[in-house]
């Protein structure tokens, strides 16, 4: 029987991790019962919770990947009492590597509706409507029943409460309101009187426009609401936010027809859209990527890299293929030269023209998923990403190329003709060379996408 081959530098990587995640969670899950007014029997309920929505690990709290337990446990801490709940929480994590300091609910809130768009938006009246007076009045004059208020109520609360992709947001239609709206920008349930008055009012004069009503009908729409406007405001006000939101449906079609091209064509088929919208924001932020000025002659010394880890683990010749014969013959560089800026450039020209895409370029460097190369190209500044991973990988890939006298950044089909010739030119080794034992297995890497 062959000997057991022991763990790869990626199981022991993997194995770490997992170790690590499971004290780490221990000790969240023991500072919960310590520094909160939960009880043990209920912070055990919890993790049992925990571990039967992860239900593909282990029975076993410690299995649960430590951002879920971390985020779960942040989410019940919020429903402790408000003057305590964030003395709790910097508790619970205090000293426990990759928690951050500070609770969600401490963030700043995002408000992208703070500004009025039209000089109409703003009422100009003393004592100004509620949003409440608003929707009623508007109810009042098309004489709609208390469902139909609701939907359009529950409606623009939903649109006030989108803005920030760190917090999730839900919406639930019934009720007397129309609908609850769950999350969003401000971490909590969204309520009519947090949306901002000229923006509701800039909503309830969309509804209008787009009210399926004879144009006389709207104009008498319009002066019931807008009391405060006279009739000729009330139509420069109707045409702008006309103009604002069919530009705004323009863009919000380009997108959606953005989305569908890369579902229908782009190579490799996006798994889901959430896939796809990623792909997308890489797409955005490479062309947001500052490389007309960047000098990449310009070196320096920027670290060293980790041996401990893999380097590129397909071709840095031909896309989706194993390194080629020559390939193997060049020695890992070890100076990291170029700064962070420089290698995101890199990128971008390198997957801007030519025959790599950006999953090619990702799918080479090996077990990098898509959001873990977002977020390196995501940062702006020479040292900015430069404690990530993925930075020394990219680094390596491009000084690879250089070091099979390529060039780094811009590829064709020379650059193979030129590697495998020097393949086939190399001495074939005698019976007197081979070496002992078997070759080492190579593993497909899992493409670690994550959307």
């Amino acid at each position: 029987m062959p000997p057991k081959r022991g763990n790869t530098r990626r199981e022991t990587q993997q194995l770490a991790e997992h170790v690590k995640d499971g004290k780490r969670n221990d000790q969240l899950i023991a500072n919960m019962k310590k520094y909160t007014d939960m009880s043990d029997a209920d912070v055990d309920e919890l993790a049992y919770f925990m571990v039967a929505a992860d239900y593909f690990k282990q029975p076993d709290h410690r299995d649960v990947p430590f951002k879920n337990v971390l985020r779960d446990l942040e989410n019940q801490i919020k429903e402790q009492p408000a003057d305590r709940r964030t003395e709790m929480y910097r508790n619970v994590v205090a000293g426990i590597h990759g928690a951050r300091k500070n609770s969600d609910w401490e963030r700043e809130a995002v408000n992208p509706n703070a500004e009025p768009k039209t000089p109409y938006s703003a009422s100009k009246a003393d004592n100004p409507k509620s949003n409440q007076q608003l929707i009623d009045d508007l109810a009042s004059a098309m004489d709609v029943d208390q469902r139909t208020k609701g939907m359009v109520q529950a409606q623009i609360v939903y649109r006030d409460v989108l803005g920030d992709d760190k917090r999730v947001v839900g919406i639930m239609f019934g009720g007397d309101e129309g609908g609850t709206v769950h999350g969003g920008r401000l971490g909590r349930d969204h309520k009519i009187t947090d949306v901002p008055n000229h923006f509701f009012r800039d909503q309830i004069m969309d509804y209008i426009n787009q009210a399926e009503v004879e144009e006389k009908k709207k104009e008498s729409l319009r002066i019931a609401v807008f009391s405060d406007l006279t009739t000729g405001e009330t139509a420069a006000y109707a045409v702008s936010i006309s103009t604002d939101m069919e530009e705004a449906r323009r863009t919000v079609q380009g997108e959606d027809d953005r989305l569908e091209e890369i579902m229908n064509h782009y190579k490799p088929k996006p798994k889901s859209v959430g896939e796809a919208k990623n792909i997308i924001e890489q797409h955005d932020l490479l062309n947001d990527v500052p490389d007309d000025d960047v000098d990449l002659t310009k070196r320096g010394n920027y670290g060293n890299i980790d041996f401990d880890f893999d380097g590129p683990f397909k071709s840095v010749v031909k896309p989706r293929s194993h390194k080629l014969d020559y390939e193997a013959e060049i020695s890992r560089p070890k100076t990291i030269d170029l700064d962070c800026d420089q290698i995101r450039a890199c990128i971008d020209l390198f997957t801007r023209d030519g025959m790599w895409n950006i999953d090619d370029f990702r799918l080479a460097l090996g077990q990098i998923s898509r959001p873990e190369l977002t977020k390196f190209l995501d940062k702006r500044g020479p040292s900015e990403g430069k404690t990530l991973r993925v930075s020394g990988l990219c680094w390596e890939f491009f000084k690879t190329r250089e070091l099979l006298g390529l060039d780094m950044v811009k590829s064709s089909l020379d650059d193979i003709e030129m590697i495998e010739k020097r393949g086939k030119k190399r001495p074939a080794s005698g019976d007197d060379d081979q070496p002992s034992g078997k070759k080492a297995k190579t593993t497909e890497p899992i493409d670690l996408t994550d959307d």
